[in-house]
């Protein structure tokens, strides 16, 4: 006989119920979100992307993780306000898993809570929807609570969370809302099938059709687990109708079962009658304010793995000390690239990063594929995860936050301009926008033009950058530069003094120079390297003579 699901809920009348959780933001002190841009100029030139993969546990995050790291957050708090937050997530490996865990749970809570009542929907599919966001959201809340509970946490964040999450658990209300779901969810966990009976003529034609039952059993499948327990078999179904019997039509065309369906849509809408009057005590929840921590819980979760597996394969990482942004300092010391953290930290070599009163911006000469790149990629990358919140490649670090980042890396001419052109425009670009507290990073500038003429207009760049004060690397092959610092110093007045910096390399028993990769403090060796250029090409003196010895000597 099939089982008829009860349509009784003997539920008290209350008055209706305010499960509110207070906005706690683990990204944002005071809670409140500033507009984001979704990209930023710099972000190829620094290989961004490769850090947003990997803090982007799918494309779900993507955007959010590139806003967070192109915002460049200069409050100094902020960055604090995170860095405990992440402290957290590293310190309870358990938290990571839980955090990660909820997301499909808080995504759903997001993407659920927008529909309601805001369309016309058959009122079973508005109740399903209501009782799985009241579902989700009692077991996020008891998850979560559970983990933090569990957890040695000292973020005021994780503590606000926490203290929210312990009132909600034991109000009255959330408590009745705990006892009350399964017995609100039965009636419909239990509606897998239903039972259609068709009459048919004397020619075996269907003449009607009645709807017989709504199941709690697959149709075809044996007796469910809770009819056996019930001890009802299917032998005992009740073959009499529930609902009006509806005649078939004489003509085809005109056979449609959609009265079937409206039995159907009215029983279960009777059904789901008493379920819905009894959710409405629940129509206030603290389900936005969990959702809106399912991006922040993603990107700290991520950033708490990446750092736990790089720091397993032997990658040092520090907090970094924020600095108050008017004291334009930076001082990182044995900083790693994190693009090479990531992919190959076998292969990182770490350097020192100074910039401060005794100097802010860099000449940095050195070798063709010596490391200049890599390091300027680092400090920007550095500068960026600082000021998300991060943890840095680094054995220490202090940092004061920048307004705003510039790069200029080299660029593909386009049709209507030569690379010179374009670099000028570029350049012209980051001094309109650049301001004392900015980080500019320039690569091989004039790289395109003579050298005579990239001297005379890198040393303009140079006193330009001097004059507006900021913090800058200039990395080039023009040694030139890095012997006149005085001189250019001079040309203009500005409290951003220079700096050399020389890509370090070690000279073999034969004399050729072979690139350390590393980046030190110091004056270039005086040579354009060309020599160890040749060399890695073919090209040295030695290697053409040598190659036209063998060719002669094999062609008599």
């Amino acid at each position: 006989m099939a089982s008829k699901v009860s349509r009784k809920l003997p539920l008290a009348k209350r008055k209706r119920a305010h499960l509110d959780i207070p906005l706690t933001s683990l990204m944002w002190p005071d809670g409140k979100i500033p507009r984001m841009v979704g990209s930023a100029a710099w972000e190829g030139d620094l290989g961004l992307s490769d850090l947003v993969k990997v803090l982007a546990l799918n494309g779900r995050y993507t955007t959010y993780v590139r806003q967070i790291l192109t915002a460049l957050t200069r409050d100094v708090a902020t960055i604090r306000w995170r860095q405990a937050v992440l402290a957290d997530f590293l310190e309870n490996p358990a938290l990571v898993d839980t955090a990660i865990g909820l997301l499909k749970q808080l995504a759903s809570l997001q993407s659920g809570s927008p529909l309601l009542g805001k369309r016309q929907r058959n009122l079973l599919l508005e109740t399903a929807d209501h009782l799985a966001e009241l579902d989700g959201f009692v077991k996020v809340v008891e998850e979560l609570h559970t983990a933090l509970a569990k957890a040695q946490i000292k973020s005021e964040a994780l503590r606000r969370v926490y203290a929210n999450l312990s009132a909600i658990t034991a109000d009255p209300n959330f408590q009745a809302l705990q006892a009350e779901l399964p017995e609100l969810r039965s009636p419909l966990e239990r509606i897998t099938s239903l039972t259609v009976g068709i009459n048919l003529d004397v020619e075996l034609r269907p003449e009607s059709a009645v709807l017989l039952s709504i199941n709690d059993y697959k149709v075809g499948s044996g007796a469910s687990w809770l009819l056996r327990v019930m001890g009802i078999a299917q032998d005992d179904v009740d073959a009499s109708g529930i609902a009006e019997l509806h005649r078939v039509p004489e003509e085809l065309s005109q056979r449609p079962l959609s009265p079937l369906f409206q039995d159907l849509d009215r029983l279960l809408t009777q059904m789901a009658e008493p379920i819905s009057r009894a959710l409405n005590r629940y129509t206030r929840t603290g389900s936005s304010s969990l959702a809106y921590l399912e991006y922040e819980l993603a990107f700290f979760a991520a950033a708490a793995f990446i750092i736990q597996k790089a720091r397993a394969k032997g990658i040092a990482f520090c907090v970094p000390e924020p600095l108050a942004m008017d004291e334009r300092t930076t001082q990182i010391n044995g900083l790693a690239n994190m693009a090479l953290v990531l992919t190959e930290p076998e292969q990182v070599v770490v350097s020192d990063v100074t910039f401060d009163n005794a100097g802010r911006i860099a000449i940095l000469t050195g070798p063709n594929s010596g490391g200049k790149t890599t390091y300027l990629r680092s400090v920007g990358l550095a500068q960026v995860m600082f000021q998300a919140g991060l943890l840095l490649p680094a054995s220490s670090a202090r940092l004061s936050p920048v307004d705003a980042l510039f790069t200029h890396f080299p660029a593909l001419e386009s049709r209507q301009e030569g690379r010179l052109a374009e670099e000028a425009a570029r350049l012209r670009d980051v001094f309109q926008q650049a301001a004392g507290n900015s980080l500019v990073l320039l690569n091989e500038t004039f790289s395109s033009t003579s050298s005579g003429e990239a001297v005379y207009l890198a040393q303009d760049v140079l006193c330009g950058l001097r004059a507006i004060g900021v913090r800058a690397i200039f990395a080039t092959h023009l040694i030139e530069l890095a012997e006149h610092l005085k001189s250019i110093e001079e040309t203009v007045a500005g409290d951003s003094n220079l700096f050399s910096l020389a890509a370090g390399i070690m000279v073999d028993v034969d004399g050729e120079a072979i690139p350390t990769y590393q980046i030190m403090r110091g004056l270039p060796l005086g040579q354009s390297y060309a020599r160890e250029i040749a060399r890695r090409h073919g090209i040295s003196l030695e290697q053409i003579l040598a190659s036209r010895k063998e060719n002669s000597g094999s062609h008599p």
